[in-house]
């Protein structure tokens, strides 16, 4: 599998998915009173998938030059991003302590979906590459 052919099947299933948190944030938000809606949703919704997008693209590349070292790389960007993006989330909870709660709760949801998306698409990919010892067919 190339890398763009993996690329562009992870953009695929990106927006899928993202079209899919949409529809269902919106029936949602929808049902609940509205102190459960974080007004930085939207923007949340984008972070996540533009920053999935990225990290999706440096681990494929990674694994593309360097499939022996992928784990390791993994493992590193996994804890850097988690790190980061605790960071963000407790930065932001600390300076609108209004709206901390509905914020945490809908940036972990995401964060668990974004990541689980991302680690099963990479998955997929080392094994592909496990296969064919790091070669594109």
């Amino acid at each position: 599998m190339s890398y763009k052919e993996a690329f562009r099947n992870f953009l695929r299933t990106l927006i899928i998915a993202t079209l899919i948190v949409v529809v269902a944030s919106l029936i949602l938000f929808a049902s609940l009173p509205a102190w459960h809606y974080p007004p930085v949703y939207p923007f949340l919704v984008a972070f996540f998938f533009i920053t999935t997008l990225v990290v999706y693209h440096f681990m494929l590349k990674s694994l593309e030059s360097r499939p022996a070292r992928f784990i390791n790389v993994f493992l590193l960007t996994t804890m850097l991003k988690l790190i980061a993006f605790m960071t963000f989330m407790v930065v932001y909870a600390l300076l609108n302590r209004e709206v901390a709660r509905p914020f945490i709760i809908a940036f972990f949801v995401l964060y668990i979906i974004y990541t689980s998306i991302e680690v099963v698409s990479l998955l997929k990919v080392n094994k592909l590459y496990g296969n064919t010892g790091g070669k594109q067919e």
